[in-house]
């Protein structure tokens, strides 16, 4: 009896182990989005905010060994990644492995990209690229390469001589043809790279893959190495110093695709995984050599799949949120997998697989639409080292660093956000802040030699979930917002707007135009969890306005056009009618006094006399150094207009001109602003007359108050200026009831 319980409790405990492990994980097995282009061969993939607008964009290095491409960058549209890219380098290249990373510490990070072979394919050198990134879009052409050629599959950013600057690994050599050439490194010198290399190993090689980790714990990089015939290396780094010949290598000799390290059973050790590949034989296993708690990696690994291939991609990330990193490995021609971390080392068969077969070239995690993104800060006391890794990885985002109590400057630092570690130029005296963003349901996304890159989404529940019952409109607007995360208590809520609220269930009211991030912290069962929706909520005040003049028969006048935006614009489409008693030539238009320093186009896209209507097209400067017009009010065009004939009053309004319907587009939205007629007439109205009815009345008081208060139409150039005195206040709106109803002065005129 005695032995039966206990076998029955074993049972138990095994089928309990067994639905643990074999859970499926949140990813879906076929993917959401697929890029465009064909017949590319993507090969390097790396997820970066490239313009700092808080979304993640992708870049592509594309070619391979197969074609010569260019190579591709996909910008987020806030949240939402196009299918097609939105930059492309003029260069075309045989392009291997991408690097992503801020070498000359303006804030926008630059592409670095491998080129495996030269313009004559196989046989051929080439040299390494770098596109510098000014203003959030790199240039098309490459703004360094490297003085030497050479063949390079792969390139990784790194700190090896630890002045805060990032320094740029490349691995060497060419296997198919036994090419074979010292890897190298280019150092970082005042924000630029050096054309020649400063480090070169001893021995030559053929290389595929290079990645940066402190093995050994001393707080500096060591450098790792895999080969197409050779056993995998790490370097390591004495005091900023890099060997020049391996102090470690496995004691398997077979061709190594792809590496990267990670702390496998969290024993605060980096471990080396790698993905190996049978095509010029072995096994193609995946494979973990596990550190021995001394800052050496074991020789022989301590996992290996149940299963070999042509193994070629691995990335880490705890998409189970348990507290360890799992697997995600790929191969060519076979589908995507994932292997659970339990107990410290991975399973040996997948609990995840794609639906479709590819050939993968490189894995990222990461939210791609910000979902499951948080806030975190983390504080580690000095220990004389000036590296350190963050807790999570890989980060969405590394936002500031604080040393001692001090913000860092960009300069002082730099980092590898899918690794989590931060190398500053000088070792903090107490402490060092780290403050960062992380995803708890980053998406798998793939870079697919074969046809299309692939993303696989993660279908977890954010943990911290919101809503509002409206998301836009016209201010004032009311919005009630609800949190439905799991279990939550302790809420903080804040708009945007420099309101808050500590309820479950808030109502606020947006008084003025613009786009509000709303953030919510609150409690959940398992600790504190906070997340912000960016631009969730946007509203209108936004005006197109033309003014009220006087003009003499035969006279030519200028009209500015007034533009009134709460949001940044990229795209204004301004169809303009003219009508009236008082006939109205339309002349020319200039932009002298404008707003009109953002604006690479005023195009005059239709102009239909018959009909009295015109349109135009501003489109702002395209080369990313003012890619937006920013919120704000004056003019944006001056139009030219003679008094032809006939007396009395003519309009300018908008309307649809041969298709050209009135838009402001700002990038997260397209919407139709308020339209504040203008008026020229060649006797004057009564000031007083805000509404332009040929009256005073109690209207004009409540077309001020609306103006005033309420976001609602401008008043002209002086018609509501009822008291004479050169402002429109609440003193306009208080003379006219005097004079309307208590016997007041009549309004100046």
């Amino acid at each position: 009896m005695f032995h039966f319980k206990l076998s029955l409790i074993l049972l138990v405990s095994i089928l309990v182990a067994l639905s643990v492990a074999q859970a499926q994980p949140p990813i879906q097995v076929v993917p959401f989005w697929q890029s465009a282009e064909e017949d590319v061969y993507s090969t390097g993939m790396v997820w970066r905010d490239m313009n700092r607008d808080g979304y993640i964009d992708v870049c592509f290095s594309n070619g391979n060994d197969i074609v010569r491409a260019r190579n591709f960058i996909y910008l987020s549209r806030y949240g939402t990644l196009p299918a097609s890219g939105s930059w492309f380098s003029n260069d075309v290249e045989y392009s291997g492995h991408c690097a992503v990373g801020d070498i000359d510490d303006n804030g926008f990070p630059e592409l670095a990209v491998s080129n495996f072979l030269g313009q004559g394919g196989f046989l051929t050198a080439n040299r390494m690229a770098q596109y510098s990134n000014p203003f959030g879009i790199p240039g098309v052409v490459p703004s360094w390469r490297s003085a030497d050629s050479m063949n390079s599959f792969s390139c990784a950013f790194g700190d090896p001589d630890g002045d805060g600057d990032l320094d740029l690994a490349v691995a060497t050599g060419e296997g198919y043809n036994a090419v074979r050439q010292r890897d190298r490194i280019y150092f970082n010198a005042g924000g630029s790279l050096a054309t020649l290399p400063g480090w070169q190993t001893n021995a030559l090689t053929q290389a595929m893959d290079v990645t940066w980790g402190d093995v050994d714990n001393d707080g500096d990089l060591d450098l790792a190495f895999c080969y197409d015939d050779d056993a995998t290396a790490v370097y390591y780094n004495h005091n900023g110093v890099l060997e020049s010949s391996p102090s470690w290598q496995s004691n398997i000799v077979e061709s190594g695709n792809t590496l990267i390290f990670g702390d496998v059973n969290n024993d605060g050790w980096l471990d080396l995984i790698v993905a190996y590949n049978f095509q010029l034989g072995g096994n193609g296993f995946f494979r973990v050599y596990f550190n021995n708690g001394a800052g050496m990696l074991n020789s022989s690994p301590g996992w290996e799949s149940s299963d070999g291939g042509y193994g070629s991609a691995v990335a880490l990330y705890d998409y189970d949120n348990d507290g360890d990193d799992d697997l995600a490995a790929g191969r060519w021609w076979d589908e995507p997998r994932l292997y659970e971390n339990i107990g410290g080392t991975f399973t040996g068969s997948p609990v995840w697989q794609a639906a479709l077969s590819m050939v993968v070239e490189e894995f990222a995690w990461v939210d791609i639409d910000g979902d499951g993104v948080e806030e975190f800060s983390e504080t580690i006391y000095a220990d004389g080292k000036k590296l350190f890794y963050t807790e999570r990885h890989p980060l969405f985002s590394l936002d500031s660093v604080l040393v001692d109590g001090a913000i860092l400057p960009i300069n002082q630092y730099c980092s590898d956000p899918i690794s989590g570690w931060v190398s500053l130029a000088s070792a903090p005296l107490d402490s060092i802040v780290l403050h960062y963003k992380y995803s708890f349901k980053n998406d798998l996304t793939v870079a697919n030699w074969d046809t299309y890159n692939f993303a696989f989404a993660n279908t977890r529940r954010p943990f911290v979930d919101f809503y509002a019952d409206t998301t836009f409109g016209w201010a004032p607007l009311q919005v009630n917002f609800s949190d439905s995360s799991l279990g939550a208590t302790d809420w903080h809520w804040q708009f945007g707007d420099g309101a808050v609220a500590t309820v479950p269930t808030p109502t606020h009211t947006y008084l003025d135009g613009g786009a509000f991030d709303v953030s919510l912290q609150n409690l959940l069962p398992d600790g504190p969890h906070n997340r912000t929706r960016m631009k969730m909520i946007i509203t209108f005040a936004d005006t197109i306005s033309f003014p009220s003049l006087i003009v003499a028969p035969g006279e030519t006048v200028k009209i500015p056009v007034r533009l009134r935006n709460c949001h940044p614009m990229k795209r204004i489409v301004l169809p303009i009618s003219y009508a009236g008693s008082i006939d109205l030539t339309f002349t020319a238009y200039d932009t002298v006094g404008c707003r009109s320093s953002y604006f690479d186009q005023v195009q005059l896209a239709n102009y239909v006399p018959a009909e009295k209507k015109l349109a135009f097209i501003l489109v702002p400067s395209l080369s990313g150094a003012k890619p937006e017009l920013p919120p704000g009010d004056g003019p944006v065009i001056n139009l030219y207009f003679q008094h032809s004939g006939g007396s009395g009053v003519g309009t300018l309004d908008s309307s649809t001109v041969q298709g050209k319907t009135l838009s402001f587009e700002a990038g997260y939205v397209t919407y139709l602003p308020y339209v504040k007629k203008g008026f020229l007439t060649d006797t004057q109205y009564a000031r007083g007359d805000a509404n332009h009815d040929g009256k005073i009345n109690i209207l004009d008081v409540t077309y001020i108050i609306a103006y005033l208060f309420k976001s609602g139409p401008p008043t002209g150039l002086y018609e509501g200026d009822a008291d004479a005195n050169g402002k429109i206040n609440i003193l306009d709106a208080t003379y006219l009831i005097s004079f309307l109803y208590k016997g007041g002065p009549p309004p100046q005129g």
